[in-house]
């Protein structure tokens, strides 16, 4: 048993060498992994962002569908009488100023929304492309495109006619 003892005694001293030579790794070791846990917490951020932002758009172009398929030709429509197309018949001029008009009536807090295309599909469909810009936080804009980036939804609504 005294043997033992001895060869703890004489291991002892190198086990506190290496460990005095482990000193300050910890510390390195923890911010590190402290900023690997900030930057994706910031990734994660910035990509939910960009989707509140796409969801916004694609709301902006549902409703501008909508307007430009609830004004379609409404004289024609409640009276049963064919326009220039039939009742309730869309155009393209008439669906890109409903669009327009209701998209400029719409909050938003997106930067650059413009109409891409505003069509009458069949006379009875509308279609409405927007784009956008999405400037999400936390990025570092100095190494990416500081504009953003360019975002595109589609809505549609279709004009519903009973005979």
């Amino acid at each position: 048993m005294g043997r033992l003892w001895d060869r703890v005694r004489q291991v002892r001293p190198r086990v506190r060498r290496c460990a005095a030579a482990e000193d300050g790794q910890t510390l390195i070791l923890g911010l590190g992994l402290v900023t690997l846990v900030l930057a994706l917490l910031l990734t994660i951020a910035s990509a939910t962002a960009v989707y509140l932002d796409l969801k916004n758009l694609t709301s902006l172009a549902d409703s501008a569908a909508a307007a430009a398929a609830d004004a379609a030709d409404g004289p024609g429509y409640f009276d049963g009488q064919a326009g220039s197309g039939g009742p309730g018949t869309l155009t393209d001029p008439g669906v890109l100023e409903t669009a327009g008009r209701d998209l400029s009536a719409q909050p938003s807090d997106l930067s650059g929304v413009r109409i891409v295309s505003a069509t009458a599909v069949d006379g009875r469909t509308a279609v409405v492309t927007l784009s956008a810009r999405s400037r999400p936080p936390f990025l570092p804009w100095g190494i990416l495109p500081s504009e953003g980036f360019t975002i595109t939804a589609t809505g549609s609504a279709r004009v519903a006619t009973t005979q």
